[in-house]
């Protein structure tokens, strides 16, 4: 074989090599196989969640508690009773039918001050008409839990 023709097949064969490996590198790509430039590979297949923060008091002055409050960061979609969880020490809550219901937060439970004692929450100043765990929380949210003596409306 004469080196001309020799030349001639080494670059076809070289040419159909790099449509190959560029054809390849494109289905990747397309496919979200590789990261594109710049992108840190630690991020790679990992979506960062959404984030919200929200002001959670819990004021337990009425059974001689302490009142205090945290900022606390939550997944997008957390309710009133995820933020509560976030923010105090020691919940105790139980599922029903409603949702869950809070009998004691940090130590403190429903009925230690008397039959009609034990915990409400109001979010933004509003009494909730729902469970905690009902109740989706948005970005700047005030959960404030209030212990009381009486339930009254």
């Amino acid at each position: 074989m004469s080196q001309k023709n020799l030349s001639r097949r080494t670059f076809v064969a070289r040419l159909a090599g790099g449509f190959a490996a560029c054809a390849l590198a494109l289905t990747v790509v397309a496919c979200g196989g590789a990261p594109a430039a710049g992108d840190n590979a630690a991020d790679t297949g990992q979506e960062q969640q959404a984030t919200i923060e929200v002001t959670v008091e819990i004021d337990a002055t009425a059974g001689e508690g302490e009142k205090t409050t945290a900022t606390v960061e939550l997944p997008e979609g957390a309710t009133a009773y995820d933020a509560l969880v976030a923010a105090a020490d020691d919940v105790n809550a139980s599922d029903s039918e409603y949702g869950m219901y809070v009998q004691g937060i940090n130590g403190l439970a429903g009925g230690d001050f008397g039959d009609m004692s034990g915990w409400m929450f109001e979010v933004n100043g509003e009494m909730a008409e729902v469970a905690a765990s009902e109740l989706e929380l948005e970005p700047g949210d005030v959960v404030t839990w209030l212990y009381v003596t009486e339930f009254t409306e």
